[in-house]
Protein backbone atom coordinates (compact mmCIF):
# COMPACT_ATOMS: atom_id res chain seq x y z
CA UNK A 1 0.00 0.00 0.00
CA UNK A 2 1.29 3.54 -0.68
CA UNK A 3 1.34 5.88 2.24
CA UNK A 4 1.41 9.44 1.46
CA UNK A 5 3.32 11.80 4.23
CA UNK A 6 1.48 14.98 4.60
CA UNK A 7 3.74 16.74 7.48
CA UNK A 8 6.68 18.76 6.90
CA UNK A 9 9.85 17.59 5.81
CA UNK A 10 11.53 18.46 9.23
CA UNK A 11 8.36 16.39 11.29
CA UNK A 12 8.76 13.86 9.06
CA UNK A 13 9.97 10.79 11.47
CA UNK A 14 12.37 9.72 9.09
CA UNK A 15 14.10 13.06 8.63
CA UNK A 16 14.38 14.05 12.42
CA UNK A 17 17.90 14.85 13.46
CA UNK A 18 19.21 12.58 16.20
CA UNK A 19 18.36 13.83 19.75
CA UNK A 20 21.69 12.78 21.01
CA UNK A 21 23.35 14.69 18.09
CA UNK A 22 20.97 17.52 19.66
CA UNK A 23 21.86 17.51 22.73
CA UNK A 24 25.59 17.37 22.11
CA UNK A 25 25.39 20.03 19.66
CA UNK A 26 23.42 22.04 22.16
CA UNK A 27 26.37 20.97 24.81
CA UNK A 28 29.15 22.51 22.85
CA UNK A 29 27.20 25.84 22.18
CA UNK A 30 26.80 26.08 25.62
CA UNK A 31 30.48 25.31 26.05
CA UNK A 32 31.79 27.35 23.79
CA UNK A 33 29.52 30.39 25.29
CA UNK A 34 31.02 29.71 28.38
CA UNK A 35 34.42 29.65 27.14
CA UNK A 36 33.72 33.08 25.48
CA UNK A 37 32.13 34.53 28.71
CA UNK A 38 35.35 33.00 30.89
CA UNK A 39 37.84 34.33 28.26
CA UNK A 40 35.96 38.07 28.39
CA UNK A 41 36.30 37.69 31.88
CA UNK A 42 39.75 37.26 32.14
CA UNK A 43 40.57 39.40 29.51
CA UNK A 44 38.42 42.11 30.68
CA UNK A 45 39.75 41.88 34.18
CA UNK A 46 43.17 42.02 33.32
CA UNK A 47 42.94 44.84 30.93
CA UNK A 48 41.17 46.80 34.26
CA UNK A 49 43.93 45.50 36.63
CA UNK A 50 46.84 46.22 33.94
CA UNK A 51 45.36 50.06 33.30
CA UNK A 52 44.92 50.54 37.03
CA UNK A 53 48.60 49.68 37.14
CA UNK A 54 49.59 51.81 34.14
CA UNK A 55 47.31 54.95 36.18
CA UNK A 56 49.55 53.81 39.45
CA UNK A 57 53.07 53.86 37.46
CA UNK A 58 52.46 57.16 36.10
CA UNK A 59 51.28 58.67 38.85
CA UNK A 60 54.41 57.64 40.26
CA UNK A 61 56.38 58.61 37.36
CA UNK A 62 54.93 62.43 37.80
CA UNK A 63 55.77 62.52 41.07
CA UNK A 64 59.13 61.71 40.64
CA UNK A 65 59.21 64.42 37.91
CA UNK A 66 58.20 66.91 40.35
CA UNK A 67 61.03 65.71 42.72
CA UNK A 68 63.06 65.83 39.88
CA UNK A 69 62.81 69.26 38.81
CA UNK A 70 63.02 70.21 42.51
CA UNK A 71 66.33 68.89 43.38
CA UNK A 72 67.51 70.66 39.99
CA UNK A 73 65.96 73.94 41.59
CA UNK A 74 67.80 73.41 44.67
CA UNK A 75 71.25 72.78 42.52
CA UNK A 76 71.13 75.12 40.94
CA UNK A 77 70.59 77.85 44.02
CA UNK A 78 73.35 75.76 45.64
CA UNK A 79 75.61 76.61 43.04
CA UNK A 80 74.60 80.13 42.76
CA UNK A 81 75.24 80.67 46.71
CA UNK A 82 78.18 78.88 46.68
CA UNK A 83 79.38 81.52 44.18
CA UNK A 84 78.22 84.45 45.81
CA UNK A 85 79.85 82.97 49.02
CA UNK A 86 83.11 82.62 46.95
CA UNK A 87 83.26 85.96 46.03
CA UNK A 88 82.50 87.40 49.16
CA UNK A 89 84.84 85.41 50.31
CA UNK A 90 87.28 87.19 47.73
CA UNK A 91 86.69 90.66 48.41
CA UNK A 92 87.10 90.11 52.32
CA UNK A 93 90.45 88.71 51.63
CA UNK A 94 91.28 91.36 49.59
CA UNK A 95 90.01 94.13 51.92
CA UNK A 96 93.00 95.49 54.04
CA UNK A 97 92.46 96.78 57.69
CA UNK A 98 93.17 100.88 56.49
CA UNK A 99 92.00 101.67 60.18
CA UNK A 100 94.92 99.66 61.24
CA UNK A 101 97.20 101.57 58.81
CA UNK A 102 96.29 104.76 59.95
CA UNK A 103 96.83 104.39 63.58
CA UNK A 104 100.48 102.78 62.57
CA UNK A 105 101.10 105.80 60.44
CA UNK A 106 100.16 108.08 62.91
CA UNK A 107 102.50 106.74 65.33
CA UNK A 108 105.22 106.81 62.87
CA UNK A 109 104.70 110.87 62.70
CA UNK A 110 104.16 111.53 66.33
CA UNK A 111 107.27 109.70 66.73
CA UNK A 112 105.89 109.15 70.73
CA UNK A 113 106.79 113.10 70.83
CA UNK A 114 110.10 113.16 69.74
CA UNK A 115 110.20 115.72 67.87
CA UNK A 116 114.55 116.04 67.77
CA UNK A 117 114.29 113.24 65.56
CA UNK A 118 111.51 114.33 63.34
CA UNK A 119 108.28 116.88 63.22
CA UNK A 120 105.96 115.47 60.38
CA UNK A 121 102.55 116.57 59.01
CA UNK A 122 100.37 115.29 55.98
CA UNK A 123 98.45 117.37 53.52
CA UNK A 124 96.26 115.03 52.89
CA UNK A 125 95.65 111.22 51.12
CA UNK A 126 94.94 109.57 48.64
CA UNK A 127 94.18 105.85 48.08
CA UNK A 128 94.03 104.05 44.62
CA UNK A 129 92.67 100.18 44.67
CA UNK A 130 93.72 97.76 42.29
CA UNK A 131 93.12 94.18 42.87
CA UNK A 132 95.86 92.89 40.41
CA UNK A 133 98.42 95.53 40.87
CA UNK A 134 97.41 96.26 44.47
CA UNK A 135 96.54 99.52 46.35
CA UNK A 136 98.38 102.98 45.89
CA UNK A 137 98.46 105.63 49.02
CA UNK A 138 99.76 108.99 48.11
CA UNK A 139 100.24 111.42 51.25
CA UNK A 140 102.11 114.70 50.00
CA UNK A 141 103.46 115.19 53.62
CA UNK A 142 106.37 117.67 55.05
CA UNK A 143 108.96 117.47 57.68
CA UNK A 144 109.69 120.69 59.47
CA UNK A 145 113.25 122.03 59.44
CA UNK A 146 115.78 122.55 56.78
CA UNK A 147 117.77 119.45 58.19
CA UNK A 148 117.88 116.73 55.23
CA UNK A 149 119.12 113.64 58.10
CA UNK A 150 115.20 114.79 59.84
CA UNK A 151 113.63 113.99 56.20
CA UNK A 152 115.93 110.42 56.47
CA UNK A 153 114.92 110.06 60.16
CA UNK A 154 110.97 110.06 58.90
CA UNK A 155 111.84 107.74 55.91
CA UNK A 156 113.51 105.23 58.27
CA UNK A 157 110.37 105.39 60.76
CA UNK A 158 108.47 104.30 57.64
CA UNK A 159 110.18 101.62 56.80
CA UNK A 160 110.34 100.31 60.54
CA UNK A 161 106.66 100.36 60.76
CA UNK A 162 104.26 97.31 60.77
CA UNK A 163 102.93 98.29 57.56
CA UNK A 164 106.44 98.37 55.73
CA UNK A 165 105.70 94.61 55.41
CA UNK A 166 102.92 94.99 53.26
CA UNK A 167 104.81 97.14 50.92
CA UNK A 168 105.56 96.60 47.55
CA UNK A 169 107.84 99.69 46.79
CA UNK A 170 108.29 103.19 48.58
CA UNK A 171 108.80 106.40 46.79
CA UNK A 172 112.35 108.07 47.22
CA UNK A 173 113.01 110.35 49.79
CA UNK A 174 112.91 113.64 47.56
CA UNK A 175 111.70 117.63 48.94
CA UNK A 176 111.22 121.05 48.10
CA UNK A 177 112.29 123.22 50.56
CA UNK A 178 109.79 125.56 51.52
CA UNK A 179 109.49 128.54 53.98
CA UNK A 180 106.55 129.57 56.19
CA UNK A 181 107.49 132.48 58.62
CA UNK A 182 104.86 131.70 60.90
CA UNK A 183 106.22 128.63 62.24
CA UNK A 184 109.02 128.32 64.32
CA UNK A 185 111.60 127.35 62.41
CA UNK A 186 109.98 128.82 59.48
CA UNK A 187 111.74 125.92 56.76
CA UNK A 188 109.66 122.65 56.24
CA UNK A 189 110.74 119.77 53.45
CA UNK A 190 107.31 119.46 51.65
CA UNK A 191 107.80 115.85 49.83
CA UNK A 192 105.45 113.43 47.79
CA UNK A 193 104.92 110.14 49.51
CA UNK A 194 103.52 107.55 47.52
CA UNK A 195 103.56 103.98 49.34
CA UNK A 196 102.75 100.72 46.61
CA UNK A 197 100.90 98.02 48.29
CA UNK A 198 101.36 94.35 47.44
CA UNK A 199 98.11 92.83 46.15
CA UNK A 200 96.32 91.09 48.41
CA UNK A 201 95.22 88.55 45.50
CA UNK A 202 98.69 87.89 44.04
CA UNK A 203 99.69 86.83 47.89
CA UNK A 204 97.06 84.30 48.03
CA UNK A 205 97.08 82.94 44.71
CA UNK A 206 101.34 82.55 45.08
CA UNK A 207 102.19 78.57 45.58
CA UNK A 208 103.53 77.94 48.52
CA UNK A 209 107.18 76.55 48.23
CA UNK A 210 107.47 72.63 48.62
CA UNK A 211 110.46 71.14 50.96
CA UNK A 212 113.19 69.47 49.06
CA UNK A 213 113.01 65.53 48.99
CA UNK A 214 116.45 64.21 51.22
CA UNK A 215 119.19 63.54 48.65
CA UNK A 216 119.66 59.98 47.67
CA UNK A 217 115.57 58.85 47.75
Amino acid sequence: MIRINLLPADLRRGNRIPPKVLAAAFGSAIAASAAVGWFGIVWFGDLGQAESSLQEVQATLAEREKRVVYHDALDANRKDYSGRVQTIQEIAKSRRLWSKFMDELIDVANNNGDTERHLSWFDGITVKNDLKKGPTVTMPGNVQDADKSKLANFHEDLEAAPFAAELDSKSDPVFKLEVDKVRIPPQSMAFPLTLQFKSPVAEQKKPVAKPAAPKGK
